[in-house]
């Protein structure tokens, strides 16, 4: 049986192809080009970060960078803070464009990330950040 962390990434993979984005890269599944590892410009570790997944929307010309969330563990620890600055300053080099951020997570874990999006994240990136729910046969699981 698949772990959480991977069956929460194929159903992120899935969103994300779906919705007609270029699936680039993952960190860990097969199949997949492995995501590529994202400057740090001197946020937290200041060591580059690779994304979970990391997709291409062509009509907008943004790239996608999603993460996993599975747990309460995963949202404020000096690593996720560290992506998320990372992620969230990611533009594309070509146009200058702030890239798309996907997180997906259990339903139940989005009322705590929020707490922790808004404490940490500047309002000024939240248009670029898309929550997804796993879905309930996910859920069913936990």
């Amino acid at each position: 049986m698949k772990d959480l962390h991977t069956r929460l990434l194929e159903e992120l993979v899935h969103t994300l192809a779906e919705r007609g984005y270029e699936i680039l890269g993952t960190k860990s599944l097969e199949g997949f080009a492995p995501a590529p590892f994202l400057a740090n410009d001197g946020f937290g570790d200041q060591e580059k970060k690779q994304p979970d997944v990391f997709a291409l929307n062509s009509v907008d010309e943004r790239f996608i960078i999603g993460l996993v969330k599975t747990g309460i563990h995963d949202l404020e620890t000096q690593a996720a803070l560290t992506e998320y600055d990372v992620f969230f300053d990611h533009v594309n080099p070509a146009n200058g464009k702030r890239s798309q951020i996907y997180f997906m997570m259990p339903s139940p874990l989005i009322a705590s990330f929020n707490g922790v999006i808004t404490h940490y994240i500047h309002r000024d990136y939240w248009s670029n950040m898309v929550v997804v729910s796993s879905q309930p046969e996910t859920e069913q699981s936990l």
